[in-house]
Protein backbone atom coordinates (compact mmCIF):
# COMPACT_ATOMS: atom_id res chain seq x y z
CA UNK A 1 0.00 0.00 0.00
CA UNK A 2 1.25 3.46 -0.86
CA UNK A 3 1.73 5.82 2.06
CA UNK A 4 0.90 9.49 1.94
CA UNK A 5 4.55 10.42 2.45
CA UNK A 6 5.56 8.37 -0.63
CA UNK A 7 3.35 10.35 -3.02
CA UNK A 8 4.74 13.08 -5.28
CA UNK A 9 3.51 16.63 -4.95
CA UNK A 10 1.33 16.36 -8.08
CA UNK A 11 -0.24 13.10 -6.81
CA UNK A 12 -1.04 14.84 -3.53
CA UNK A 13 -2.43 17.84 -5.41
CA UNK A 14 -4.62 15.60 -7.59
CA UNK A 15 -5.91 13.82 -4.50
CA UNK A 16 -6.75 17.12 -2.77
CA UNK A 17 -8.49 18.29 -5.92
CA UNK A 18 -10.63 15.15 -6.01
CA UNK A 19 -11.39 15.52 -2.29
CA UNK A 20 -12.42 19.13 -2.92
CA UNK A 21 -14.70 18.28 -5.84
CA UNK A 22 -16.33 15.30 -4.15
CA UNK A 23 -16.53 17.21 -0.87
CA UNK A 24 -18.62 19.81 -2.62
CA UNK A 25 -21.30 17.16 -3.27
CA UNK A 26 -20.84 15.05 -0.12
CA UNK A 27 -19.85 17.06 2.94
CA UNK A 28 -19.33 13.94 5.06
CA UNK A 29 -15.84 13.81 3.54
CA UNK A 30 -14.73 16.56 5.96
CA UNK A 31 -15.97 14.58 8.93
CA UNK A 32 -14.27 11.43 7.69
CA UNK A 33 -11.05 13.35 7.14
CA UNK A 34 -11.24 14.85 10.61
CA UNK A 35 -11.78 11.54 12.42
CA UNK A 36 -10.09 9.01 10.14
CA UNK A 37 -7.46 10.79 8.12
CA UNK A 38 -6.46 10.59 4.49
CA UNK A 39 -6.62 6.79 4.32
CA UNK A 40 -10.27 6.68 5.37
CA UNK A 41 -11.16 9.42 2.90
CA UNK A 42 -9.40 7.53 0.12
CA UNK A 43 -11.29 4.32 1.00
CA UNK A 44 -14.57 6.23 1.07
CA UNK A 45 -13.84 7.81 -2.31
CA UNK A 46 -13.08 4.39 -3.78
CA UNK A 47 -16.41 3.06 -2.50
CA UNK A 48 -18.20 6.28 -3.49
CA UNK A 49 -17.05 6.07 -7.13
CA UNK A 50 -18.22 2.48 -7.75
CA UNK A 51 -21.75 3.44 -8.96
CA UNK A 52 -20.32 6.01 -11.36
CA UNK A 53 -17.83 3.53 -12.74
CA UNK A 54 -20.58 0.91 -13.19
CA UNK A 55 -22.74 3.45 -15.01
CA UNK A 56 -19.90 4.34 -17.38
CA UNK A 57 -19.21 0.65 -18.00
CA UNK A 58 -22.89 0.07 -18.81
CA UNK A 59 -22.85 3.00 -21.25
CA UNK A 60 -19.73 1.66 -22.96
CA UNK A 61 -21.35 -1.79 -23.22
CA UNK A 62 -24.44 -0.23 -24.86
CA UNK A 63 -22.26 1.64 -27.36
CA UNK A 64 -20.35 -1.55 -28.20
CA UNK A 65 -23.63 -3.41 -28.67
CA UNK A 66 -24.99 -0.70 -30.97
CA UNK A 67 -21.82 -0.72 -33.06
CA UNK A 68 -21.91 -4.52 -33.32
CA UNK A 69 -25.58 -4.39 -34.36
CA UNK A 70 -24.87 -1.77 -37.03
CA UNK A 71 -21.93 -3.81 -38.32
CA UNK A 72 -24.06 -6.97 -38.47
CA UNK A 73 -26.92 -5.10 -40.17
CA UNK A 74 -24.57 -3.78 -42.84
CA UNK A 75 -22.97 -7.19 -43.41
CA UNK A 76 -26.34 -8.83 -43.97
CA UNK A 77 -27.75 -6.02 -46.09
CA UNK A 78 -27.86 -6.11 -49.85
CA UNK A 79 -25.47 -3.18 -50.03
CA UNK A 80 -22.64 -5.42 -48.86
CA UNK A 81 -23.18 -7.90 -51.70
CA UNK A 82 -20.84 -7.40 -54.67
CA UNK A 83 -23.45 -7.16 -57.42
CA UNK A 84 -25.56 -4.60 -55.52
CA UNK A 85 -22.45 -2.61 -54.65
CA UNK A 86 -21.45 -2.67 -58.32
CA UNK A 87 -24.85 -1.29 -59.39
CA UNK A 88 -24.68 1.44 -56.75
CA UNK A 89 -21.14 2.34 -57.78
CA UNK A 90 -22.18 2.53 -61.44
CA UNK A 91 -25.09 4.84 -60.55
CA UNK A 92 -22.85 7.09 -58.51
CA UNK A 93 -19.91 7.16 -60.91
CA UNK A 94 -22.08 7.84 -63.96
CA UNK A 95 -23.87 10.70 -62.25
CA UNK A 96 -20.65 12.21 -60.95
CA UNK A 97 -19.09 11.98 -64.42
CA UNK A 98 -22.10 13.63 -66.05
CA UNK A 99 -22.87 16.34 -63.49
CA UNK A 100 -19.71 16.85 -61.46
CA UNK A 101 -21.86 17.12 -58.32
CA UNK A 102 -20.94 14.90 -55.41
CA UNK A 103 -24.26 15.54 -53.64
CA UNK A 104 -26.26 14.67 -56.74
CA UNK A 105 -24.22 11.53 -57.36
CA UNK A 106 -24.70 10.44 -53.75
CA UNK A 107 -28.45 10.84 -54.32
CA UNK A 108 -28.15 8.15 -56.95
CA UNK A 109 -27.21 5.65 -54.28
CA UNK A 110 -30.91 5.68 -53.39
CA UNK A 111 -32.15 3.48 -56.28
CA UNK A 112 -29.68 0.80 -55.33
CA UNK A 113 -30.74 1.01 -51.68
CA UNK A 114 -34.47 1.20 -52.40
CA UNK A 115 -34.46 -1.59 -54.97
CA UNK A 116 -31.94 -3.83 -53.25
CA UNK A 117 -34.52 -6.63 -52.96
CA UNK A 118 -35.00 -6.56 -56.74
CA UNK A 119 -31.28 -6.39 -57.46
CA UNK A 120 -30.29 -9.42 -55.35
Amino acid sequence: MIKWEDLNWYQKAAFWLVIGIVGWFSPEIALLFHFGGVEVVFAFLAAYMIPFIRQIQAYIAKVKEAVALAYFAYQTSASAKPKVFFVQAVFCTTTFALTGSLAFSAFFFMPGLALNGVLT
